[in-house]
């Protein structure tokens, strides 16, 4: 018995009927597969939307806070507030101001010359801005909720979003409203976990001890 041979023009037909096929069947998987991702990823928020605005460098822990300035002639003007501190400690740390009297959140240093105000720890710069009252300030903070605050600048030299290093120079020492009696000083703040602490008492401890108190 003789095969019969298939005509050309009906290869051709066949052919093609299969390419659509093939190609429909792609689409179709394509349209499926991309509906699918878009419902898991529309629930979520992307990595780089949250993780990135809220990087702070993380402090070795062993790094030892250390005093915002260099020069050693540097006095102290103003104590930090401590209510169970002595009369005459709470004396000196009563800032008056326009018949209003305040008390110190803080510690005022001074000096007869400008001297260079560096960072007491590592961290990213969260703010910088220039007050009528507490002139020039910079707000540091790293990833162990440590926040150091350096007021009554008379130059500042980073600005926000810059990472810093400790003992980097990050402004001048100058004045302000609060102590315009003083030419060259600086009022420095430092935070724990949101609440104010005194900065004498955690020189030359390291990051670790602070965090664990």
């Amino acid at each position: 018995m003789k095969k019969r041979k298939l005509k050309p023009f009906v290869k051709v037909s066949i052919l093609g009927a299969f390419l659509i096929i093939c190609m429909v069947s792609v689409s179709v998987l394509t349209s499926n597969k991309t509906s699918s991702v878009s419902s898991v990823t529309d629930d979520f928020t992307y990595v780089n939307d949250y993780i990135f605005d809220n990087y702070y460098p993380v402090v070795n822990q062993q790094e030892k806070i250390q005093r915002p300035y260099n020069a050693e002639s540097i006095t102290v003007n103003k104590n930090f507030y401590d209510k169970d501190a002595s009369e005459e400690q709470q004396q000196n740390s009563i800032i008056y101001h326009e018949g209003i009297y305040m008390q110190n959140s803080g510690v005022d240093y001074k000096s007869d010359d400008q001297f260079d105000v560096v960072a007491s720890i590592s961290g990213t710069v969260t703010n910088v801005t220039d007050d009528a009252l507490l002139g020039k300030t910079i707000e540091i903070k790293n990833a162990s909720e440590l926040i150091t605050v350096y007021q009554s600048l008379g130059e500042v030299l980073v600005k926000k979003g810059d990472t810093i290093t400790q003992g980097q120079i990050i402004g001048k020492s100058g004045t302000c409203a609060l102590n315009s009696d003083v030419k060259q000083g600086l009022h420095f703040e430092m935070y724990k976990n949101g609440s104010v602490i005194n900065p004498e008492q955690y020189y030359d401890k390291s990051v670790e001890e602070l965090t664990d108190n």
